[in-house]
């Protein structure tokens, strides 16, 4: 019994790692970026295998499992691969603790497969994850649900943009019009990315979206109609949809589970952006009582939104 980590065609870039429960060795890839950054790149054998195998465990009913020699090589695009026979004594339980994430860049994630489904993603605050041979339809639901909402509430630029489309609307009804367009259209993108119909490289699709919330911000100081926004909302949404997916893509949906995993991430992504919008509605509407909102802190906050969505094109471009 054995971890494998499966790269995919973004597992490489810093900041993000991963990890998937398999049968036969224990494989851990990283960024050889990132890795350089921790000690010497010529050197990446014994440092992966004392910074990540020699602290990280996996156990199956408490027992821990044992490794056997390491083997490190260049993979794919920019990453450092090392593995390991893993050897697992039976049971039900098993868990997989991280103990290096902490050593990391804070906002690193950890992505954990288990038998062919995604269970978690780990951070500095969440280093351990427990789960069964098999995944049921319920473990599945609640993972994808649990990931939806954190990809959501963690996109800082999807809630930038977000904001932005709130910021000038003057009801109520505009604002869940304006939010249901962007739902209906990222929902829509978001499916079919992660069915791969279509599958535009996030080098197009990150830069693209950091426009959108720069053409938004700046377009609330000319404070546009309410149908003219919610056409453009809608528009910009299928963009969006595409960079939601990315989560989906680099971790892969289960054959069995597909459409309960696909449909739950994307409640979680409702779920987490419908949280966000309570918190926003009273605020937004209680300013709208105060002439100053409207006059400096409406034009304020949009501009410094649409300076940030230039900052992250610029980063997304030039990186």
């Amino acid at each position: 019994m054995g971890i494998t980590w499966l790269p995919t065609a973004w597992a490489h870039e810093p900041g993000l790692s991963y990890g998937a429960v398999s049968h036969g060795d224990l494989t851990q890839t990283f960024s050889t970026v990132e890795m350089a950054e921790l000690g010497d790149p010529q050197a990446l054998g014994p440092l992966l295998e004392g910074f990540a195998f020699a602290r990280t465990q996996v156990s199956v009913d408490g027992v821990p499992c044992s490794t056997g020699p390491s083997e490190v090589r260049h993979v794919e695009a920019d990453g450092v691969q090392i593995t390991a026979e893993l050897d697992c004594p039976p049971g039900e339980t098993w868990t997989y603790t991280t103990g290096f994430l902490s050593d990391l860049d804070p906002g690193h994630r950890h992505a954990v497969e288990a038998f062919g489904t995604p269970v978690a993603v780990l951070a500095d605050s969440d280093t351990a994850v427990s789960f069964g041979p098999g995944q049921s339809s319920g473990q599945v639901a609640l993972a994808y649900l649990e990931l939806g909402v954190e990809h959501i509430w963690t996109g800082f630029d999807h809630l930038a943009f977000l904001v932005a489309l709130l910021l000038v609307a003057r009801s109520l009804r505009q604002m869940l019009a304006i939010v249901t367009g962007f739902t209906l259209a990222h929902t829509v993108t978001l499916t079919l990315a992660a069915l791969g119909v279509l599958s535009p490289p996030a080098g197009l699709v990150e830069p693209a979206i950091a426009l959108t919330i720069a053409y938004t911000g700046f377009e609330n100081l000319w404070r546009p109609g309410p149908r003219r926004r919610f056409v453009i909302t809608t528009g910009l949404g299928l963009i969006h949809g595409f960079g939601f997916a990315g989560l989906l893509i680099e971790l892969g949906l289960p054959r069995d589970h597909l459409v309960t995993a696909l449909l739950c991430f994307n409640g979680g992504v409702e779920l987490g952006q419908a949280a966000v919008v309570l918190v926003l509605l009273p605020l937004l509407l209680g300013a709208r009582r105060w002439p100053v909102w409207e006059r400096r802190g409406v034009p304020v906050l949009s501009i410094l939104i649409g300076l940030a969505g230039l900052l992250w094109f610029a980063e997304r471009v030039l990186s």
